[in-house]
């Protein structure tokens, strides 16, 4: 023990006066100061600290890694390439006194590189809004994936530098990272066919996650507890490779009770790995098979390659002469993803013929304890649908109540999963509209799939697109074991944990750490510290709406919104409608709010033809001149299309009424628009001809 601990104090002065190695200390502060810098000096804040540093820490993290992994390299090696360690084998020095001296003073190299790391957060994050307990985990989340992967690459660097006696033993450390981190580079949710998701957990650092690991109002919850997991088993490994390091240096040298403990040790911490690795395994293993089976229930044959068609064409917009008139709901939120549910729905028959067979949909991993109602009904199932059959037919104008009693698991799955699409946790709960958590009036596609064999589920996967025909008065209580935890849902809440409104959108609850607001008559939900960025693009976005409904007398405006993290926004934003919007946390262009919301107006974009583009870019032209004074649209039309003389020439058409003023111009537009949309084939438009009509009409 003494000669390790002489060892190490040796290494430690060289590691001093080695001024190369002080680099990495300098490129980090440098990097960290220039991102806190950039973040703080911007006047208005659109995401939140965390984020912002979530997504510097993975870039610096690799490059810290590359640096540790070939500082241990140079730390096996240098003896041999100096021809020291000839002279120092004479000396009665045993293979772990002088290898684990070594390794040591690395691991503290690495370990100074952590601390830096985590001062640099600990202190930025103080101005940050969170409790003082989310305060220390994200500290100890970047303690253990830095320290957990540092302390492998180092023991893998030692042994290949025994292995290797040559300048190649370099070589494995970047190569060690390309193998487990870039190849495949594909977080996106789609592993490609010939990427198995699952060797995605054979990575220094858990990496299982779309893009960052840091969610908006979830902080890090959806992957702490996964990554001290993986982490400790990236440690056990650790040692093992060090063990077995010290087994294969200087076998002359070994004494005879490192050829007895060794083994013992290897064994020793193999098996608590093998455990850990296991339960890990099983962990995303079960999601990943959720995930398929989800798919494969849902999986349809498409012919067509646009992903817009494949959208348009599976989208639910098949109108239900049936509405839920009323939805009472009685909620209690249990731990482990389990609900159980007591709900009271009025249905009202608001078509023309009377029928006998009413459907609903439900998740079909909700179980149905109880189906009753006061006319004789009987209930059957099939998947995510639900059949009430009456004795007596249902007359057109009637209503009736249903009372459902269900419970079971919500927690559902997307992107390879990768993502929690539905999940109840202490201190997360999200239980969107699309995951089918309540009961829906008619049958309706809570996914939509089709199969994409150059994809490893063989499958492309995405919520459906749910409008409802009708409003529903909605009342919900809700009873749960954590009460810190906020609760917010797309109807207002009236007292603690009881929510009650009328919505045509729907409902989607949400728990964490947000705070919510009203901006002018709109509820917005949001994280606290992007809650005044925000409010910056909703005033935009506000002005926007107005106009519109003003212009084109289409309600625009939404009642709630909800800002949350990239990943729900891409599986939301489809589905959304004007009771209720989501947003990301960034900062949005004006001519992203225009396009936006023109697209929502619009809808269906199949079978448009050339004239109707141009009313199209003149529409989000006039939208862009609400919010900031345009350029002629002639002259913006020209500096943003690559047209032809074709273009050029609808485009002129309309340049007479824009010199008339945004009065006549609005109304020529508003016309045209109108034309368009009552055509059945929106190829029969022709802009000359309805602006022939306009004038005739006008006179």
């Amino acid at each position: 023990m003494s000669l390790m601990n002489s060892v190490f104090k040796n290494e430690g002065k060289l590691l001093l006066r080695n001024k190369f190695l002080a680099i990495p200390f300098l490129l980090n502060l440098l990097y960290w100061g220039y991102s806190i810098v950039a973040y703080e000096v911007q006047p208005t804040h659109y995401e939140e600290r965390a984020a912002a540093f979530y997504q510097s820490f993975l870039w610096i993290l690799l490059l810290n890694l590359l640096i540790v992994g070939l500082v241990a390299v140079y730390m096996a090696s240098k003896d041999r390439e100096s021809d020291f360690e000839a002279l120092v084998a004479t000396y009665q020095v045993k293979n772990s006194e002088w290898i684990l001296g070594k390794w040591l003073i690395t691991q503290l190299y690495g370990l100074c590189i952590t601390v830096l790391t985590i001062v640099v957060q600990g202190l930025w994050f103080i101005s940050a809004t969170m409790t003082l307990e989310n305060w220390f985990q994200h500290i100890f989340y970047v303690f253990i994936q830095m320290e957990g992967a540092f302390f492998l690459l180092i023991s893998i660097g030692f042994l290949f530098a025994i292995l290797i006696k040559t300048i190649l033993a370099y070589l494995v450390i970047p190569a060690c990272l390309v193998l487990s981190l870039l190849l495949p580079f594909d977080y996106t949710g789609k592993a490609a066919v010939w990427d198995n998701p699952i060797l995605h957990l054979f990575t220094p650092f858990d990496y299982m996650f779309v893009e960052s690991p840091y969610e908006g109002i979830w902080g890090i919850h959806h992957v702490f507890k996964d990554s001290i997991l993986h982490q400790c088993a990236i440690i056990l490994l650790g040692i093992v490779v060090i063990s077995v390091a010290l087994l294969l240096f200087r076998h002359h040298r070994r004494s005879q009770r490192e050829k007895k403990l060794l083994p013992i040790l290897i064994t020793i911490f193999i098996i608590p790995m093998v455990v850990l690795s296991g339960i890990r395994f099983m962990q995303y293993d079960r999601a990943l098979k959720q995930y398929i089976s989800t798919g494969k229930q849902y999986q349809e044959s498409f012919l067509g390659e646009d992903d817009e068609s494949y959208y348009e064409d599976y989208k639910d917009d098949q109108p239900y002469d049936f509405a839920m008139e009323k939805t009472n709901l009685s909620v209690e939120l249990q731990a482990d993803d389990q609900i159980i549910v007591q709900s009271t729905l009025t249905v009202k028959n608001n078509g023309n013929e009377s029928v006998d067979d009413v459907f609903l949909t439900l998740y079909h991993g909700l179980k149905i304890k109880e189906c009753t109602s006061e006319m004789a009904v009987a209930c059957s199932r099939e998947g995510d649908f639900i059949t009430l059959h009456f004795d007596e037919e249902i007359q057109p104008g009637e209503k009736f109540d249903v009372h459902l009693h269900y419970q079971g698991n919500v927690l559902q799955y997307r992107d390879d999963g990768y993502v929690k699409q539905a999940f109840i946790d202490k201190q997360q709960i999200y239980l969107p509209k699309e995951a089918g958590w309540y009961p829906l009036i008619g049958k309706r596609p809570l996914v939509i799939a089709r199969e994409r064999s150059d994809l490893y589920a063989q499958f492309e996967l995405r919520n459906a697109r749910l409008v409802e025909d009708f409003p529903t008065e909605f009342s919900v209580k809700i009873t749960r074991g954590n009460q810190e935890v906020p609760l917010a849902l797309t109807i207002p809440e009236i007292r603690k944990n009881t929510f009650q409104g009328i919505s045509q959108y729907g409902l989607s609850l949400l728990g964490g750490n947000f705070t919510e607001e009203k901006v002018g008559n709109i509820r917005v939900v949001a994280h606290t510290e992007v809650l005044n960025g925000m409010k910056e693009v909703l005033k935009r976005y506000q002005k926007s709406w107005s106009f519109m409904e003003d212009w084109l007398g289409v309600p625009m405006a939404p009642s709630v919104i909800y800002i949350l993290s990239d990943n729900y926004y891409y599986l939301t934003h489809r589905g959304m409608n004007h009771d209720f919007y989501m947003l990301r946390s960034e900062n949005i262009d004006d001519s992203e709010i225009a396009y936006e919301l023109l697209n929502e107006v619009i809808q269906d974009f199949s079978n448009n033809n050339g004239d109707f583009h141009i009313v199209y870019d003149a529409m989000v032209w006039m939208i862009l001149n609400n919010l900031n004074e345009q350029v002629r649209f002639t002259e913006w039309y020209k500096s943003n299309y690559w047209v032809e003389d074709e273009g050029i020439a609808l485009a002129n058409l309309l340049q007479s009424y824009e010199e008339k003023g945004p009065e006549p111009f609005k109304d020529v537009l508003k016309y045209l628009f109108d034309d368009w949309k009552g055509l059945e084939n929106k190829q029969d438009f022709d802009m000359e001809a309805a602006l022939k009509q306009y004038e005739g009409a006008a006179k």
